[in-house]
């Protein structure tokens, strides 16, 4: 089964699941199952995202866009990332509100049992369909993380359900989603910073510029490396360029062979695999290794 099949079964599951436990919060009286449905409700938003990038991400380069949309998967990844983090914070604050009147809430023990316990199954279900794909995509470990939070959030639920059920602790409710949302800042954190990196278009984490030049520069035919440029167009391909400056003024012909031995230096030892280069011979540019 493609993941796009997948995400569309997955993101039909969230939907019910979201109707049923916002009909359920209202009726029941629950904040954590409202707290659940609103995660819920941001999963189907971030799932429809993961797919609408998946689908862009595979168009071809054009003349407007010489990329393509190959950034698509990464900015889905941020903008899932950033949701689960201002939903957290919703449900952290609702919480904190609710625990002050938690002795006055009449809350529907059963209704909150029985649908949490749904809403295990169908987001465990979830987490199953996406768990091969997590481990290749940003996009997809973005989804992931937000079935699987949502699992944990259920379970937190059912759990709470039943506290409140046999042991009459109306505040359970309230505790449980408090920590459920400091969770979902904490888990999402990483992939929010590790997007942003790309689309910061920051030096990628094990690529080190200094040694960069340090490698190149022992090359017989180079002066020194300069205006180095390294970036990530997505989450699998490294971009770099640079300006080479020669010991001897050559032909463009003669310039291949310290081409391929750069590509072969750059590849072997920081897996960069877009290589542009601009060689140059007695020119006073500044000669800086970073330069704006």
């Amino acid at each position: 089964m493609k993941r796009e099949t997948r995400l569309k079964w997955v993101i039909l599951l969230n939907i019910i699941i979201t109707a049923s436990q916002i009909i359920g919060g209202i009726v029941g009286n629950s904040m954590a199952l409202i707290s659940d449905a609103m995660h819920n409700f941001s999963d189907v938003a971030a799932l429809i995202l993961s797919l609408v990038a998946i689908i862009l991400a595979s168009k071809e380069a054009t003349y407007s866009k010489s990329f393509g949309y190959k950034r698509a998967e990464v900015l889905a990844a941020f903008v899932n990332s950033a949701v689960i983090i201002a939903v957290a914070i919703y449900i952290i604050v609702e919480s904190i509100q609710r625990l002050q009147v938690a002795q006055s809430l009449e809350i529907n023990n059963e209704l909150v049992i029985w649908l949490a316990a749904v809403a295990i199954v169908a987001n465990g279900l979830s987490v199953v369909f996406l768990a091969s794909d997590a481990k290749h995509s940003m996009n997809m470990k973005s989804a992931f993380l937000h079935l699987l939070s949502d699992t944990l959030f259920s379970v937190a639920v059912l759990g709470g359900g039943l506290a409140m059920k046999y042991y009459g602790i109306t505040w359970v409710d309230s505790i449980l989603s408090i920590l459920i949302g400091i969770y979902l800042i904490a888990t999402s954190w990483k992939l929010l910073w590790s997007s942003a990196k790309i689309l910061m278009q920051f030096v990628p984490e094990g690529v080190n510029i200094p040694e960069i030049v340090k490698k190149v520069e022992k090359l017989t035919e180079v002066k020194n490396i300069h205006h180095i440029h390294i970036w990530q167009l997505d989450e699998y391909t490294i971009h770099m360029e640079a300006h080479v400056d020669l010991n001897d003024d050559l032909n463009v012909s003669e310039t291949h062979a310290i081409q391929e031995k750069i590509e072969n230096l750059m590849q072997s030892h920081f897996s960069i695999g877009h290589i542009t280069l601009q060689f140059e011979h007695g020119l006073d540019d500044g000669n800086k290794e970073l330069i704006q």
